[in-house]
């Protein structure tokens, strides 16, 4: 069992997050751990709320088979008594949005990043932009292969935004495995933004920090 899918069983949200983009778990898995995380109150804090609110976009998509829906309701989601209400154009909420110059997605970028590379480093890369593909959802999908479309996954309140590279190469996924993601997605002072991105020429990924 991987250490993810042990932290998922614990209830880590960040955990059950990236198991629900991986595809690697059930329904059955996703309530029980729904269950853990809110057994152990481990829904507290201000990056497992996003992440809650953005899977819990996920799970209400229409497209989704009726037993994934059903967990939408679950509790871990209504901790005061309130549904989570999910709008579109919530820079805080997963959505995909038509750009003039590409297609954006807001998420946060740090998670997406894991979720990528701990596929990558299995090397398994079919997997993982399969998982990119999932996590953009169907209005950025198809572009990822054809590359006339950008496509940026942008986290708007941290000022982050990653720059998806056409067809995602082998090469671009297996230096996310050797890249510290947590720096290359350090947030800049207030009122920069970075963009993450990666340069084919030295087939590296780099940031960009310019004002917002």
């Amino acid at each position: 069992m991987s250490d993810q899918r042990v932290r998922a069983e614990r209830g880590v949200v960040l955990a059950i997050y990236l198991e629900w983009l991986t595809g690697q778990a059930s329904s059955d898995d996703m309530r029980k751990w729904l269950d853990r995380a809110q057994a152990t109150r481990a829904v507290s804090s201000a990056e497992s709320t996003l992440l809650l609110r953005e899977l819990h976009g996920h799970l209400t998509s229409p497209d989704l088979a009726p037993q994934w829906r059903a967990l939408g309701g679950h509790a871990v989601f209504n901790p005061d008594g309130d549904r989570i209400h999910i709008h579109t154009g919530n820079g805080e909420i997963m959505t995909a949005l038509a750009a003039f110059a590409g297609v954006t997605v807001t998420a946060a970028v740090l998670p997406f990043l894991q979720s990528i590379a701990a596929q990558a480093g299995q090397q398994a890369f079919e997997v993982a932009r399969a998982t990119t593909r999932r996590m953009i959802g169907r209005k950025g999908a198809p572009q990822i292969h054809s590359g006339e479309t950008q496509i940026f996954v942008e986290e708007t309140a941290a000022g982050l935004r990653f720059s998806v590279p056409a067809s995602l190469p082998d090469a671009a996924l297996a230096a996310l495995v050797a890249t510290d993601l947590e720096a290359l997605a350090m947030p800049a002072e207030k009122g920069r933004t970075v963009t993450i991105y990666w340069d084919e020429e030295s087939e590296q990924w780099r940031r960009h920090v310019a004002d917002r």
